[in-house]
């Protein structure tokens, strides 16, 4: 999976941002079978205050917003993350020089429309080929085989019977001798998928609704929700439905 922010406070552009890295990765020969999230945020605060170091690949980051300007969002973000990818997008070159300082894969004028192809050589440096691999997370099954299971078939993952986790397709229940904590610590790497009840992590992708007390998944399965952390887990759900 390749997890992408775009950061601009204005909603067209973030519409055609998004327009354009999508047509960037039905082009792209070794992107077929990948999935592509694309999180977005109006202003520098906001994304700010749910980054974390590994969440994302790439960072699509406008440098002219009022709240907080792009440059000082990237000097936060190499701050705390070396690796990720930055490519600015704005209206002038008046800061491209500053741009090398936090190390940045690109630096698009808008409007993208005219200056696509300059976008894609950006994409193309800053994802080389060989690059996108899916996410799979490697269980080990009674009788010592290892499966690999794709990120985005998983439902959730729970430690019903013992310590070993449980992981829950949309067909098929596998059971590991993994223990949970193992496993989760690779899921949290992906940023779908959140513990919502104890010893329980629901891929968010899945859910159709939020009640009261559950979350309803695709195929009518229903979770619960932490009756001591539901203000927290529907504030992070809402979170990741506003940032998609």
């Amino acid at each position: 999976m390749i997890r992408i922010a775009l950061i601009d406070d204005n909603p067209s552009d973030i519409d055609i941002g998004k327009h354009y890295v999508d047509t960037y990765f039905q082009n792209r020969p070794d992107a077929a079978n990948m999935e592509i999230s694309i999180s977005s945020y109006m202003d520098g605060p906001s994304f700010l205050a749910d980054f974390r170091p590994d969440d994302f690949d790439l960072i699509l980051l406008d440098i002219y917003m009022p709240a907080m300007e792009g440059m000082d969002v990237a000097r936060e973000v190499r701050r705390l993350d070396e690796s990720v990818k930055i490519i600015f997008l704005t209206t002038s070159r008046e800061h491209a020089l500053e741009g090398y300082k936090v190390f940045a894969s690109g630096y698009i004028l808008k409007p993208l429309a005219s200056h696509r192809e300059e976008l894609f050589h950006a994409l193309d440096y800053a994802l080389p080929r060989g690059s996108l691999k899916p996410a799979v997370l490697s269980a080990r099954i009674p009788g010592c085989e290892t499966l690999r299971v794709p990120f985005s078939h998983i439902l959730y993952m729970d430690c019903s019977e013992g310590r070993n986790a449980s992981i829950y397709l949309i067909e098929k229940k596998i059971n590991t001798t993994n223990a949970f904590q193992d496993l989760a610590r690779n899921l949290s790497s992906d940023h779908r998928f959140f513990e919502c009840y104890h010893r329980l992590m629901v891929n968010m992708d899945y859910i159709e609704s939020m009640e009261e007390d559950s979350f309803l998944l695709k195929g009518n399965i229903s979770v619960p929700i932490s009756r001591r952390k539901k203000k927290e887990v529907k504030q992070h759900y809402m979170q990741y439905m506003l940032s998609k």
